[in-house]
């Protein structure tokens, strides 16, 4: 970002910060072993909460096979200790969830014009829903900033493949690469590269790490 937007103009949004993402029902069908990039951004979360001060905060779960809603191990201390709203997300668009618009309407009449979002899935529920609500309140003066340092995914969806392994990939979640992949001069994106796109094609500001300097604890 160019300057860095003023001390009670920033909220922030966290999805899914789940155990089931690391150790629970989705890690078992995807398999633990392929969530190390999902452990790093949940500590990462857990870091910031413990020194932000004076910024509106909310977070979503999913029912991950209708439970499996418990937060992440790094994050229920201090989840506990400063009692954050939470939502129940039904899908991978929070403003589907009951209570998020409102809770979005309140904190913009306050004086926030900055939603910073992390969480998991980049590829998924952080590319979904940050771009929709971009979408949606940009023209109330809403600009949604995406904090990659706060967002996770499966390590497969940061490796970078030719379109050709890229399209099997993204149709039907097959992890391989072939040849081509490796070799110079042979254009090559991840699945995350391809969600950091979509993001921005909405609008949506995607930074490796917002500066959070202002709104910490020294």
């Amino acid at each position: 970002m160019s300057s860095v937007p003023a001390v009670g103009s920033v909220a922030v949004v966290l999805i899914d910060l789940q155990r089931s993402y690391t150790r629970g029902l989705w890690a078992s069908w995807m398999g633990e072993t392929k969530a190390e990039h999902i452990r790093q951004s949940f500590t990462r979360c857990a870091n910031l909460l413990v020194k932000l001060k004076d910024v509106p905060v909310l977070l979503s779960h999913s029912a991950i096979g209708g439970y499996d809603l418990d937060w992440a191990e790094e994050l229920e201390e201090i989840v506990s200790a400063k009692a954050y709203p939470s939502i129940l997300k039904p899908d991978t668009d929070i403003l589907e969830a009951a209570g998020f618009a409102e809770w979005l309407g309140k904190v913009m009449r306050s004086g926030v014009s900055t939603l910073v979002v992390g969480g998991c899935t980049t590829t998924s529920c952080v590319r979904v829903s940050s771009s929709h609500i971009q979408r949606s309140f940009s023209s109330r003066g809403l600009q949604v900033v995406v904090d990659l340092s706060l967002c996770g995914a499966r390590d497969c969806n940061y490796v970078a493949r030719c379109q050709a392994c890229l399209d099997k990939y993204m149709m039907y979640s097959t992890d391989s690469t072939c040849d081509r992949c490796a070799t110079p001069g042979v254009p090559t994106v991840s699945p995350v590269d391809n969600a950091v796109e979509d993001m921005r094609k909405s609008g949506v500001q995607v930074v490796q790490q917002f500066d959070w300097t202002p709104f910490v604890e020294k």
